[in-house]
């Protein structure tokens, strides 16, 4: 599809954690350029993995929206490896915010193809230039998800996953870097499951991309250190740190009147052994935390050891977060690429204490504090975790004493300040820049 690039775009993005409203910053930041683009008169559309129920809720939203849905259903039947026939669908649909939604049937897409069998089957499709057999079964997913590619006609895929890599390789294709996980090479490859399963298949389709984008430069410094990968660096989409409800930018909390220390997605990656360390030193204080993607059953375990750790859902409306801590502290020992959380709570004018991990500086957009942390290497425990080093907790035990326990206009002063520079950081931001990228591969 090469060519010039009319003056309306046609920009499909694939995403790959299921559910229509994941907590997945990944995810809310690509829906989020979707609309953005949108707004500007493009075309966009995401393919996603969602369930009726939450199809039958868009429809309604775009109901009340006055937005004409136009819901078509598609099917196909595939076989799983015991002999069983699922039938499969694909839900298509225009959203409330005027992003066409392309939704697989994510709970029969389980069945049919379990993690221990899909990933396998994957790299027997990377690596179809060996003498690997695809199932008919994969074949027939990969050519019932080629219809919807074809039937959108994009001038632009976008994409992080390797099955798109190479499904798309006749598109203009753009790769967009979330996680150092991701990319085919480096320490950290291959370190979330479904990421990097065929490392060499994978850098090979890489560097063919018309495009790779990293949401920071702390990823785009890794890329090129560890791969020789050159990438274009750009901020999310600006419209992902508006206010979901009024669209506009966030108002200040005055939350001076909370005593909580707020943490979301507990796991040891994200700082579990700081957290309950910080629990175990510190009594008095009050820590809640959301769980997520990250949080297993083993370290929700963990956490209940302390009397003073609350453990919550993860939320839809990040609101019920901010409606009740003080301050949220982020101390995740990974490579983070960016960190939406810590910017979105910045912007509502909580103080956030984060890590000095990858992207996490400047996800913090200059503002206090930002606490060094000795980073994973990549090593795994006998459950699959990460392996955590030993952590100094001295100063974020200090600077939590200080703004929970401390003068009241200590953290009001902060709270100003990190509302303050937050929204200049925003503001300064080219929202363009992403449109004006794609058009000009």
């Amino acid at each position: 599809m090469a060519g010039l690039i009319p003056s309306s775009m046609r920009v499909l993005l694939v995403q790959t954690a299921h559910g229509l409203t994941p907590s997945s910053g990944g995810y809310r930041a690509n829906l989020g350029l979707l609309r953005q683009l949108r707004s500007y008169g493009h075309v966009t559309a995401q393919l996603c993995y969602g369930s009726a129920t939450e199809v039958d809720e868009f429809i309604q939203l775009a109901t009340v929206f006055g937005v004409e849905h136009n819901l078509s259903t598609h099917y196909t039947y595939l076989i799983d490896s015991q002999g069983d026939i699922f039938q499969i669908w694909i839900k298509i649909f225009n959203g409330h915010d005027g992003v066409q939604y392309i939704v697989i049937d994510r709970n029969a897409f389980s069945r049919i193809f379990p993690l221990d069998e899909f990933i396998p089957q994957t790299r027997d499709y990377l690596e179809a230039s060996t003498n690997r057999r695809i199932t008919p079964r994969f074949q027939s997913l990969l050519l019932f998800i080629l219809g919807r590619f074809i039937d959108f006609d994009p001038t632009h895929v976008i994409f992080n996953d390797a099955i798109t890599l190479k499904l798309t390789f006749d598109f203009k294709r753009v790769c967009v870097v979330h996680t150092a996980e991701q990319l085919p090479f480096g320490p950290y490859c291959g370190q979330i499951t479904g990421h990097c399963i065929s490392p060499l298949a994978e850098e090979r389709y890489l560097r063919t991309c018309d495009g790779v984008w990293a949401v920071s430069e702390a990823l785009q410094r890794y890329a090129l250190q560890w791969g020789g990968l050159a990438t274009t660096h750009m901020v999310h989409s600006t419209i992902a740190y508006l206010d979901p409800n009024t669209g506009q930018l966030p108002l200040r909390r005055v939350n001076d009147d909370k005593y909580e220390v707020g943490m979301v997605n507990p796991c040891p990656h994200k700082g579990l052994d700081i957290l309950c360390g910080l629990a175990e030193r510190m009594p008095h204080v009050n820590f809640v935390v959301w769980a997520s993607w990250g949080s297993q059953l083993r370290h929700i375990e963990r956490m209940r050891r302390h009397h003073n750790i609350i453990i919550e859902p993860a939320v839809r409306d990040t609101n019920e977060i901010w409606d009740r801590i003080r301050i949220l502290i982020a101390p995740s020992v990974w490579f983070e690429a960016w960190g939406m959380i810590v910017t979105e709570a910045q912007l509502r004018g909580i103080p956030v204490i984060a890590s000095n991990a990858g992207g996490l500086v400047e996800a913090k957009a200059g503002v206090p504090y930002t606490v060094p942390v000795e980073l994973i290497t990549g090593q795994r425990d006998d459950q699959g975790d990460y392996v955590v080093p030993p952590q100094d907790l001295t100063a974020w035990i200090d600077i939590i004493n200080e703004l929970v326990h401390g003068l009241p206009s200590t953290y009001d002063l902060l709270s100003a300040a990190t509302y303050n520079s937050t929204h200049l950081w925003l503001r300064s931001i080219d929202e363009h820049e992403p449109e004006r990228w794609l058009r000009e591969l």
